[in-house]
């Protein structure tokens, strides 16, 4: 029978005093072993010397009586504080699974890596990068399941509703934790994002950390070349006839085309500038795609559809038509929360419809464009613009892209999204389902911190929340912190947000692909879009 008196768990007295002992005398540790009836003491000091000697048994019991008594004496003198050290040093690590998805993912990463489990070494936070759809659908079949497989969950600001039944409302985290809460300054927070995607039945269920907004971004060489400018007034001389008749079937206005190369401010400027730089209209074009746009069967389909809905949504005639768009249905619906591109409502949900396919004319495999798809073709040369893209490109298009994209560093310039930008925020929370949702709480509350706020913006271009971050960062970005990305997202219309979301979005790309691919006409589409969405609804107008 072998024995180690201060490691062996069958001896737990003995064992807490070791520990104490450790932390007293640092380098130097007393171990008695017991063999063959014999005691054996370990001497150790700083890891280098190790003498062994023996001890007849009455000796070795006195001597582990004395470093008890010792122990104990030293323990009391310590009180709760010394308990408190032993426990935090000791206690094992929490570990925490956290969602993190498209562009906010390394920003959340760098944080919890490099700051967050420094600060707190007894909380490991594993971050587990997910597409949206891919992260989407496994934060839904966790919420069925309640198995609790991620403790923070990541979502799109349309899933605001879809995911507050499942997340812990702040203020029982802090009924339950109150020693966990280090973050407070809430009025920092921009209103408009915050109050609409972070509470939920008046509870505040979660935090922004990528206040995205739609952006475009575009070759500012080619609209300042001289000769592609006279290119562009020859061309519409020759054109502008046949773009002014077209206009008023999709939804524009034929007054508005530009006879001049302008940045684009609105859909007339997208629809008469981007077929000048689409090769197939324009054999002269210096770039293939005219502008980027994605139709593939994603959530993309949601924003892309509504920015379009959007500018005449909220023209005058749009407002008089629906009302003001109220919260949470945005501006797909009307006040009184009826389906705004009803055709028994009005005839612009299919006139938009006819727009989105007309846009995917510009670029060449639009029903295989994805996010990635609309990066490399900017990125690479082949496009003029992406007039619908998201501020979370700033890095890749401008920060990073001698290395990323060398073929257009220096070219692409930062504009807001033509017509009316949509917001597309990121929020995180605790899981209802945690088996750790202290530690879940900690690192979310982690993420708004001012620091984490900084890093997060230079690691992945999320935009910051806080109004104060974003008046310190903003003169490092001249014309484009504030001027672009503050001002559109305090003017940004935005999609609904309501429980029955992930149903409606996969609605509105399975109706949009249809068309545009060619096997329905865009008042089917529109029609059976508009039922699909009354039956999950469930309304009855």
């Amino acid at each position: 029978m072998k024995v180690d008196l201060f490691t062996d768990p069958s001896q737990p007295p003995l064992n807490f005093l070791k520990d104490i002992m450790n932390y007293l005398f640092k380098y130097v540790i007393l171990k008695f072993k017991y063999h063959k009836d014999i005691i054996y003491c370990m001497y150790e000091e700083e890891k280098l010397d190790i003498t062994r000697f023996k001890l007849s048994r009455r000796e070795a019991i006195s001597k582990t009586a004395k470093i008890a008594i010792g122990a104990v004496i030293v323990a009391a003198v310590a009180g709760a504080g010394g308990y408190y050290a032993y426990t935090s040093l000791y206690r094992p690590k929490a570990h925490i699974k956290v969602v993190a998805i498209a562009h906010a993912a390394p920003g959340m990463k760098a944080v919890a890596e490099e700051d967050f489990m420094k600060k707190y070494p007894n909380i490991e936070v594993e971050t587990l990068l997910f597409d949206w759809e891919t992260g989407r659908d496994r934060q839904i079949h966790d919420f069925s399941t309640r198995a609790g497989e991620y403790d923070v969950y990541m979502w799109d600001c349309i899933y605001t509703g879809a995911f507050a039944p499942h997340c812990y409302p702040v203020e029982d985290l802090k009924a339950k934790h109150p020693d966990a809460e280090i973050f407070t300054n809430y009025a920092d927070f921009l209103p408009t994002v915050d109050k609409r995607y972070c509470y939920w039945g008046g509870k505040r269920i979660g935090y922004t950390i990528c206040s995205n907004v739609m952006a475009m971004f575009y070759r500012k060489d080619l609209w300042q070349d001289p000769k592609i400018q006279d290119m562009y007034r020859k061309w519409i001389d020759r054109n502008i006839s046949d773009l002014k008749a077209k206009a008023p079937e999709i939804g524009l206005d034929p007054n508005k085309i530009p006879t001049e190369l302008v940045v684009p401010k609105v859909l007339e400027d997208v629809y008469a500038i981007g077929r000048f730089f689409t090769r197939k209209f324009n054999p002269d074009s210096p770039v293939e795609a005219g502008n980027t746009i994605m139709a593939m069967r994603t959530h993309t389909i949601h924003w892309e559809y509504c920015w379009l809905f959007a500018q005449w949504r909220r023209s005058p005639e749009g407002m008089r038509i629906c009302g003001e768009p109220v919260e949470p249905w945005g501006d797909l619906f009307t006040k009184d929360g009826k389906i705004a591109f009803d055709p028994e409502i009005t005839d612009m949900g299919i006139k938009v419809m006819k727009m989105f396919k007309e846009f995917c004319e510009y670029v060449p495999n639009p029903m295989q464009t994805e996010w990635s798809e609309c990066m490399e073709l900017l990125g690479r040369g082949h496009a003029a613009m992406w007039a619908g893209s998201w501020a979370s490109t700033f890095i890749d298009f401008i920060e990073k892209a001698p290395e990323e994209y060398p073929e257009v560093a220096g070219k692409i310039a930062c504009a807001p999204a033509p017509g009316v930008p949509i917001d597309g925020t990121w929020q995180v929370g605790v899981s209802k389902y945690s088996k750790n949702p202290r530690e879940a709480w900690l690192y979310c509350q982690y993420l708004v911190l001012r620091e984490s706020m900084i890093k997060q913006w230079k690691v992945s271009s999320s935009f910051p929340v806080a109004r104060s971050v974003i008046e310190e960062l903003a003169p490092g970005y001249p014309g484009i912190f504030k001027e672009v990305f503050l001002e559109s997202l305090l003017r940004a219309g935005f999609r609904n947000f309501v429980p029955e979301n992930p149903l409606l979005e996969d609605s509105i790309a399975k109706w949009v692909t249809e068309y545009v691919a060619g096997r329905i006409d865009a008042e089917t589409a529109t029609r059976e879009m508009t039922k699909e969405w009354k039956q999950i609804l469930k309304l009855t107008y």
